[in-house]
């Protein structure tokens, strides 16, 4: 009966310590699943912020060519009229459509970069992330790899214990 308790006990670490791997290994790839998914979701953000800015940059295209358009329907109206354009109240209206123009690609710029740079943000923190993640996944199987030998450790040692005190050597003291 003794020695079947001491093979409980040891059987009992082992198991337990097999339980801590197995958990470990678990989280483990939980985390590195989770640091993939990071990974392909900085990927994304950076396609994204291409896009942004691809798509920026055509419509500042966009609004200088409707600019241009408007002072040359504008210059082609005063013309008609029998206005000159290279002087005084018609050239500062043409200027100021150039300016406003300006401004408002101008504008469409600056937007765009915002934009691509907020998601440019973004990307930084899903690699960050998927780098903690992948830590946490090598500190995983370590912490459950020491987990185990010190459960093992423990019930090896409890059961020797087990063992000596229910098997005295002979004509030694018996323990109670």
């Amino acid at each position: 009966m003794c020695e079947l308790s001491t093979a409980l006990m040891i059987g009992g670490g082992l198991l337990g310590g097999a339980g801590q791997i197995t958990s470990a290994n678990a989280e483990a790839e939980a985390a590195k699943y989770s640091a993939n998914q990071a990974r392909n979701n900085a990927l994304m953000a950076d396609r994204q912020a291409r896009n942004i800015i691809d798509s920026g940059s055509r419509e500042e295209q966009k609004q200088k060519a409707l600019t241009t358009q408007l002072m040359a329907k504008q210059q082609a109206a005063m013309a008609a009229n029998g206005v000159d354009t290279t002087f005084g109240s018609p050239l500062d209206k043409m200027v100021g459509t150039a300016m406003q123009g300006a401004v408002d690609a101008l504008t469409i710029k600056t937007t765009t970069y915002r934009q691509a740079d907020d998601v440019r943000n973004q990307a930084v923190s899903y690699r960050n992330q998927a780098s903690l993640l992948t830590m946490q996944a090598k500190n995983s199987r370590t912490a459950g790899m020491l987990g185990a030998f010190g459960s093992m450790a423990t019930a090896f040692g409890n059961a020797a214990v087990n063992h000596a005190k229910l098997n005295p050597p002979p004509g030694g003291p018996t323990t109670d």
